[in-house]
């Protein structure tokens, strides 16, 4: 069972992308023959859906019931709600609250202002800490310094530095510009729950002007101080 459930984190990790049988089973560190039966198995359930001309595999539409069951069942996805509205209301990007999953941020909710973007993340979507995007830089920065500390040991390559953790601490936001895609910048701030715990980000993206960062930024910070206020922080 442990080794499926591995199977479904990997392929939901990569949504969107098909995945060959050897890369699952060398994401995953079993063999073939193993994760053959497994994937067999979770096809059989609709968990896991099969190409069957490139040999690949991808997460099957029995995933979306259970998901949908999960987010509508989580209070911070009523409590977030308000409060990615407002935000894409008032700057007229994309908000959304991800929720922080171990090293990665799932993408719990979202509004869309006035102008879309082709490039908006899904509900259920993944994103890691390992970027230098506005959410990555938030999480990094407001880590527990022991947490953080690890962190860098464990990932020697994270193009944040100390300098501008230090920064985004003081301002309450993190800030990037075109990392993913040109013209397309973003701003994020911390979500807290009770005792402080670090829960998650609110973000907002779009093509607003530079000069428009820091105070979407506030906005956004001050939104997210008034949902961790609303979680018990």
């Amino acid at each position: 069972m442990e080794q499926g459930l591995q199977i479904l984190l990997f392929l939901q990790q990569y949504a969107g992308e098909k995945m060959s049988l050897t890369k699952i089973c060398q994401g995953v560190g079993i063999h073939n023959s193993k994760g053959h039966y497994l994937l067999a198995t979770l096809q059989a359930y609709g968990f896991v859906e099969k190409d069957p001309y490139a040999k690949t595999y991808m997460l099957g539409a029995r995933m979306i019931p259970l998901a949908r069951a999960a987010i509508d069942h989580l209070d911070y996805r009523a409590a977030a709600v308000p409060f990615v509205e407002e935000l894409a209301g008032e700057t007229g990007g994309t908000a959304w609250f991800g929720l922080r999953m171990n090293e990665s941020l799932f993408v719990l909710c979202k509004h869309e202002g006035k102008k879309h973007f082709w490039a908006t993340p899904g509900i259920g979507q993944t994103f890691d800490f390992l970027t230098t995007g506005a959410h990555g830089k938030t999480m990094l920065a407001f880590l527990p310094d022991e947490e953080r500390a690890l962190f860098f040991k464990k990932h020697k390559d994270i193009g944040v530095s100390l300098h501008e953790i230090a920064s985004i601490k003081n301002t309450g936001f993190a800030k990037d510009f075109g990392t993913f895609f040109k013209g397309l910048n973003a701003v994020a701030a911390p979500v807290f729950a009770s005792g402080r715990q670090l829960i998650g980000v609110l973000l907002v993206f779009g093509t607003f002007p530079v000069k428009m960062a820091d105070m979407y930024g506030r906005k956004t910070a001050d939104a997210a101080k008034r949902l961790s206020a609303k979680l018990g922080c």
